[in-house]
C-alpha cells in the first residue's frame, strides 16, 4: 500500500483544480486544509474501527514514582490494555473502578505493600497533562516494566515530505481539501465537490465497518469478574 507524501497530495489538489500558479489560497492555508481533513478522517476511524491506529510502547517503572507520562501520540487517552512484567511475573494492570476508587486508593497506599499493581488516570495540571498513576507506589526500578497498548493519533503534516498514514482514505483527504478551496473561492462547483466528499466519506465508513481482519464473529465471554478475583493472587 502506497503512502502519499504531502508534496504529492498538494500537487494532486493543485493540478486537479488548476491552481498551481494562484496565490489566492496560500500554502499555509492548503496545509491547514490537509490537517483538517486528517482530523476528520481520524474521527471517523476512531468511531468505527479504533484498532486501525493500535500502537504500543514501554514505560520504565521507577521506585517511589507513582505518576507516569502517557505516550505523546495517544488519542484521547484511549488505552486498550497495560501489562506489568518483572522477570517471569506478568499480569494485566487493572484500572481502579469508580465505585469507592478514592477510598480504595488511599487504603492500598497505606496498607498494601505487596499486592498487584493497578492504575488510575489523573490530570493534575496543563503542564503535566494526563498521567498514569500506579497504585500502590512502585517499590522497584523495572526497565520496560509496563507495556501499554493504546490508540494513537494519525500523523499530522508539517513539511512536504511528511507522510499521510491513512493510505486507504487519501482520496477523502484530497477531496476535503478541494472542497475547502472551492469554499474560499466561492466556486460554483461547491455542491458537486460536497457530494463527491460525501461519497468518499461513505466509502471510508463502509471500508472501516468491514475491516475486522479475521472475520471472527464469536461473542467473547465477560470474564472480568473472575479475572479481578484471580489477579489479586499475584504478588510482586
Amino acid at each position: 500500500m502506497r503512502y502519499w507524501t504531502y508534496a504529492e497530495i498538494r500537487e494532486k489538489v493543485e493540478n486537479d483544480l488548476g491552481i498551481e500558479q494562484e496565490e489566492f489560497v496560500t500554502a499555509t492555508e492548503l496545509l491547514g486544509y490537509c490537517n483538517e481533513a486528517i482530523d476528520e478522517a481520524e474521527a471517523e476511524i476512531h468511531s468505527i474501527y479504533e484498532d486501525y491506529f493500535l500502537s504500543k510502547a514501554d514505560i520504565d517503572i521507577v521506585a517511589g514514582q507513582e505518576d507516569y507520562d502517557l505516550p505523546s501520540d495517544i488519542y484521547a487517552n484511549k488505552i486498550r490494555g497495560i501489562m506489568f512484567k518483572r522477570n517471569d511475573l506478568i499480569y494485566p494492570l487493572k484500572r481502579i473502578r469508580f465505585n469507592d476508587q478514592f477510598a480504595d486508593i488511599m487504603a492500598t497506599k497505606e496498607h498494601d505493600t505487596s499486592g498487584a499493581y493497578r492504575y488510575i488516570l489523573t490530570n493534575s495540571s496543563a503542564a503535566t497533562g494526563v498521567q498514569l498513576q500506579m497504585v500502590p507506589i512502585p517499590r522497584d526500578d523495572i526497565t520496560a516494566g509496563l507495556k501499554i497498548w493504546y490508540l494513537r493519533n494519525a500523523n499530522r503534516i508539517t513539511t512536504s515530505t511528511d507522510v499521510c498514514d491513512i493510505p486507504e482514505f487519501v482520496n477523502f483527504v484530497i477531496q476535503f481539501m478541494k472542497l475547502r478551496v472551492y469554499e474560499k473561492e466561492g466556486h460554483p462547483n461547491i455542491q458537486v465537490a460536497s457530494s463527491l466528499l460525501d461519497q468518499q466519506r461513505r466509502q471510508m465508513v463502509n471500508t472501516l465497518t468491514a475491516m475486522i481482519v479475521d472475520g471472527d464473529t464469536e461473542i467473547e465471554k465477560d470474564t472480568s469478574f473472575y479475572e479481578d478475583m484471580s489477579y489479586g493472587g499475584y504478588y510482586n
